[in-house]
């Protein structure tokens, strides 16, 4: 330090001497101008070449300091490595670590989403709106006019008593409304759905359903999908909608629509077929049907070629009515056991004046055929059959 002080005072001196020598030119009164030898011989030569190399010097000497910074620069920076350099460690914000989580780098638009959970939840006598969540729920809404959802998930859901309104929602649901009038929807998934006693609205929706009206008056719609619909006792509405449907209408007198699709109706049970569980009317609708018809049915087949299937099981019941056959397109069976009928015996008796014809099966009269007088047995289909 005391050598760069000395260094700054010499240059000092020498710019003090250069001025010295700019005022003796300007106190040369005389108008002459000074030759050069003259102007060579008032610079202070030494002194100039002095400040020269004394700002040499100087140059040398700052860039020796500078580097000198730089070097204890870089030794202080030394210490950290390249990764810290480019990450520094910041202050820790306890109230920020708390708000993210362990990684203070989350987003929160990353957020994963809550974990889903099976959920019970137990209604009482009040009139409650429960709603599951996106797991396999349970719910049962206990007594009272009840609103239960299942959101998400292969739910659980019992109405309890009352009139409850049941959406099974996503998911493969078994919904039950129990006692009362209730409306229940399956929707997405493939669901199964029971009415339990009371009027009931029973929906399926989208899938393969299984829906049960049980006890009362009920209305049952597949909707899409392959549905199976039993009506069970009481009289029944039952609608197959889209697809390839099976319908039957249980005890009581039962209305069957096929709606679109290729089904199957059922007016008697295929268990206890001679068992007569009243008169229902059998409607394929559109689509190429098959219409099993009991004791005192009236069956109509609508669009499509569809099979009009007769048995003994009718025995000495009320006949039944086949509306609207074409044997352009459709089909009559009738099926016999082999052993109660060795040698069956069909007969087509159309009485006088009458449009219609009576199909009998060994003296027993099966069904009226709507303006079937001008058939023939050639054209009906006689089978054996072992199942009814």
């Amino acid at each position: 330090m005391l050598g760069l002080l000395g260094i700054f005072g010499a240059l000092f001196a020498g710019f003090m001497a250069d001025g010295l020598m700019s005022g003796a030119k300007a106190q040369n009164t005389d108008d002459t101008p000074l030759t050069e030898t003259e102007d060579d011989a008032l610079q202070p030569a030494a002194a100039t070449e002095s400040t020269s190399d004394l700002l040499e010097f100087i140059d040398r000497d700052t860039e020796t300091d500078s580097g000198a910074a730089e070097t204890d620069s870089g030794a202080a920076e030394s210490d950290a490595t390249p990764q810290d350099a480019a990450n520094p460690t910041p202050t820790a914000d306890p109230d920020r670590a708390t708000a993210l989580g362990p990684d203070e780098n989350t987003d929160s638009t990353d957020t994963p989403p809550l974990a889903s959970e099976n959920i019970q939840i137990q209604g009482w006598n009040d009139d409650d709106i429960l709603t599951g969540d996106a797991g396999a729920d349970t719910v049962d809404g206990g007594g009272g006019n009840d609103v239960l959802g299942g959101r998400a998930g292969d739910d659980l859901i019992s109405g309890g008593y009352g009139d409850d309104n049941i959406d099974g929602s996503a998911g493969n649901d078994s919904l039950s409304g129990d006692d009362g009038d209730d409306v229940v929807q399956g929707n997405d998934g493939h669901d199964q759905i029971a009415g339990g006693a009371g009027n009931d609205s029973l929906t399926g929706h989208m899938d393969d359903d299984t829906l049960l009206g049980d006890d009362g008056d009920d209305s049952l719609i597949g909707g899409a999908g392959n549905d199976s619909l039993l009506g069970g006792v009481g009289e029944d509405w039952v609608a197959g909608g889209y697809d390839d449907d099976v319908l039957q209408g249980g005890a009581g007198h039962d209305t069957l629509d096929g709606n679109a699709g290729n089904d199957t109706l059922w007016g008697f049970d295929p268990d206890t077929p001679s068992d007569s569980q009243g008169s229902d009317f059998l409607n394929g609708g559109d689509g190429d049907d098959t219409l099993m018809i009991g004791a005192g049915d009236y069956a109509h087949g609508g669009m499509g070629a569809d099979i009009f299937t007769l048995g003994d099981w009718i025995g000495d019941g009320s006949m039944a009515h086949i509306t609207d056959y074409d044997p352009a397109e459709d089909d009559i069976v009738i099926l016999y056991d082999a052993t109660a009928h060795p040698d069956p015996h069909v007969e087509l008796i159309t009485d006088d004046g009458s449009s219609d014809a009576t199909v009998w099966l060994d003296g027993i009269p099966l069904a009226v055929i709507t303006n079937g007088a001008g058939l023939t047995v050639d054209q009906l289909t006689l089978m054996p059959s072992s199942s009814f």
